[in-house]
């Protein structure tokens, strides 16, 4: 965190009563490298990543910069309406009566109308919405001077690029820009360069591919794909968290995973863009307000999640972008807290696994699937825990009673049972055979010396095999003892040993005369032609 204050960077007094009622002391490090260049004016293009405070980071020099005027002064684009919903909850959260557009799919027109109508000074919305409004001629762009683009870098993954220099096309020229990324590559560097004038750049020392979070701490589990889900029974029954949020690669799998949760006593929904808004309303309500314990969704889904001390990420199987993988972990250990992303890979993924960390500086440290037994000792341990807490007077002379006339031994067991009854102990899976060890083919595990496995070129490695020793052969042209021996004198295989067939007479060669007479078939004789016969000679008859 950073040691200025909020005051010390241009805040105003009432935002500055805002920021206090909710909780924020110190800004941090993306809001002090911003919020003075914001204020006076300048073009900002930062690269940080999820949950690092961006959201201030350009909400509050953007709300200090809006006049009284009743129209769109600011619009602000972020790839899922999830997000600009957040974004929105943000800014009303520091100025309660703030007029404000929600651009989304997915929803009805008639409350966007309306605030269109009324005059909302910040439009915060998706870019197809955004253009569907001005294709319809509801949204009027010529008096906006505040551009923020949020995660720039996802709405090109999910194709809205070209709809957003649409839409910057259609703002008059000169206004201040804020592009938010948490990576940089070449289409997005390339609008930056159309549309921002001068930026002032933040690049912090966590954003990009060498993201490395400290407060996350990383564990995969090696599972094979079919044993995903029951692993995942067994890790969330041994860790007990108080809640988790599950990313799957499919929308099918969502479902699935969710329902082998319910089954398993693990209370659970699931996420994804085919549910109608007013169904993913209600289940991210009920996840952040703690009455959800488990949410299984896809990226997309829950893009713009924010849960306040989030404990656990999960991944059932890793993405195919390193970029996507820390945008998921992302959304635990945030504003400072810890936390744990928890990834449940194959063979194949754990490779990949290995190389990102190699590539990204993440410290991996793998995990084994507990088994029941481990399982139901750590359910024990939990249960003296809750009872030694849950003792009262009232309590204690209850148990004086019952003890008077029962067993202690079959008492305690009796209500062991009806704790117990309803809690689940997973599944018995096989574990790897050197569960607690690295994977065989990580290159940075040591040698039994001590030290480190060198790292040796190419070059080194080609003429270090050239050099080897060559095991003896029979089929190598030069003996140990420097003799030659020719290939004509190689021992060679034995052939297998075929009867020679019984003898025949031969048969007569066949010519045109004996050929004639042959049957004609191979069951009779050809018959012998019988004379035709023509009746009585008729006269000549004259014409």
């Amino acid at each position: 965190m950073s040691e200025s204050t909020f005051a010390a960077l241009g805040c105003s007094e009432a935002l500055l009563a805002a920021l206090t009622k909710r909780g924020f002391e110190t800004p941090m490090p993306v809001q002090a490298a911003t919020l003075k260049a914001g204020l006076e004016g300048r073009d900002l293009l930062v690269q940080s990543r999820t949950g690092s405070g961006k959201t201030l980071a350009y909400g509050l020099p953007l709300l200090h910069r809006l006049s009284e005027a009743k129209h769109a002064q600011a619009l602000i684009l972020a790839p899922t309406r999830e997000l600009a919903q957040q974004v929105g909850a943000e800014f009303h959260s520091l100025v309660p009566k703030l007029p404000i557009a929600s651009l989304v799919g997915g929803v009805a027109y008639q409350p966007q109308l309306r605030s269109l109508q009324m005059g909302a000074m910040v439009v915060v919305g998706t870019p197809g919405r955004v253009m569907d409004h001005l294709d319809r001629g509801t949204l009027d762009l010529s008096q906006v001077s505040m551009i923020v683009l949020d995660e720039c870098d996802e709405m090109l993954n999910m194709g809205f690029l070209e709809d957003v220099e649409k839409i910057l096309s259609k703002v008059p020229k000169g206004p201040q820009t804020y592009l938010f990324s948490a990576t940089l590559p070449a289409p997005i560097a390339k609008l930056a360069g159309r549309f921002l004038k001068d930026p002032v750049r933040v690049q912090l020392a966590e954003a990009g591919e060498t993201a490395v979070h400290a407060d996350i701490a990383h564990t995969p589990v090696i599972v094979p794909d079919h044993q995903q889900v029951r692993a995942l029974v067994n890790l969330l029954l041994l860790d007990d968290p108080s809640s988790a949020l599950i990313f799957t690669k499919t929308k099918a799998q969502t479902e699935e995973v969710a329902e082998e949760l319910t089954v398993s006593g693990l209370q659970s929904a699931f996420l994804h863009g085919d549910l109608a808004q007013a169904t993913r309303t209600r289940i991210l309500s009920q996840f952040k307000e703690g009455k959800l314990r488990y949410l299984v969704a896809t990226d997309v889904a829950a893009r713009g999640l924010d849960i306040t001390g989030l404990p656990l990420v999960v991944h059932v199987g890793i993405p195919t972008q390193m970029e996507n993988y820390i945008h998921r972990s992302g959304r635990t250990g945030r504003a400072g807290a810890k936390g744990t992303s928890l990834a449940l890979v194959s063979w194949k993924e754990s490779r990949i696994l290995l190389a990102w960390s190699r590539r990204g500086g993440l410290q991996l440290d793998w995990r084994a699937i507990p088994s029941p037994a481990e399982i139901r000792e750590v359910q024990s341990t939990r249960l003296v825990e809750r009872i030694s807490t849950s003792i009262s007077p009232a309590l204690l002379a209850q148990a004086s009673r019952m003890l008077v006339d029962g067993d202690p031994v079959r008492l305690v067991a009796g209500l062991l049972g009806l704790a117990q009854r309803d809690l689940a102990s997973g599944f018995e899976l096989p574990n790897e055979p050197d569960r607690k060890a690295k994977p065989r083919f990580d290159s940075s595990r040591e040698r039994k010396d001590g030290g480190p496995r060198p790292q040796r070129s190419y070059a080194e490695r080609s003429a270090a095999r050239s050099e080897a020793p060559r095991p003896e052969s029979a089929f190598s042209k030069t003996r140990p003892d420097g003799s030659f021996k020719p290939r004509k004198d190689f021992d060679e295989k034995p052939r297998p040993y075929v009867r020679p067939k019984a003898d025949t007479p031969s048969a007569p060669r066949k010519t045109w005369e004996n050929r004639a007479a042959e049957p004609t078939g191979p069951w009779k004789k050809a018959a012998p032609k019988k004379p035709v016969d023509s009746g009585p000679a008729r006269p000549w008859k004259k014409k």
